[in-house]
């Protein structure tokens, strides 16, 4: 035994060291995979992972440790921080909804142009009996 492999190691040259590396290298990505992907699929069944794969923000928060980390622990990281982010949202908005003093409107009667214009031609002709639009609106 220790003679084929003195003769495999003779044999052995830069570029066939370099192969076998690769192909190991290879190998222990794919066990990898197949590992976290069960491992995720035991905690995340309801999940489709081809949706999650084609899921480009997700991607994107994922970035270089996708296949160096947990598919799960990647996923169970981008939703908390997915629900946070909505859930300041709907903070941020409610705060605004509190604090404001209106919807920018005019208040009071809205005029079309030409009930404005009726009501600015009786206001110069009468200013004596001048009306607002609110006034205009209830006769």
């Amino acid at each position: 035994m220790d003679q084929e492999k003195t003769t495999q190691a003779l044999t052995q040259t830069p570029e066939t060291e370099l192969l076998d590396e690769i192909a190991l290298a290879k190998k222990a990505r794919l066990d990898f995979a197949m590992r976290d992907l069960d491992e995720f699929l035991e905690r995340h069944g309801d999940v489709d992972v081809e949706k999650l794969m084609g899921n480009t923000r997700f991607l994107r928060f994922c970035g270089s440790r996708m296949g160096h980390e947990p598919l799960a622990a990647l996923y169970d990281d981008f939703v908390a921080l997915v629900s946070e982010a909505g859930a300041a949202a709907v903070a941020q908005m409610q705060s605004r909804s509190a604090r404001s003093t209106g919807g920018g409107t005019a208040g009071g009667a809205a005029l079309t142009p030409a009930q404005k214009y009726v009501l600015d031609a009786w206001n110069t002709e009468h200013p004596e009996m001048a009306m607002t639009a609110r006034e205009f609106l209830g006769r």
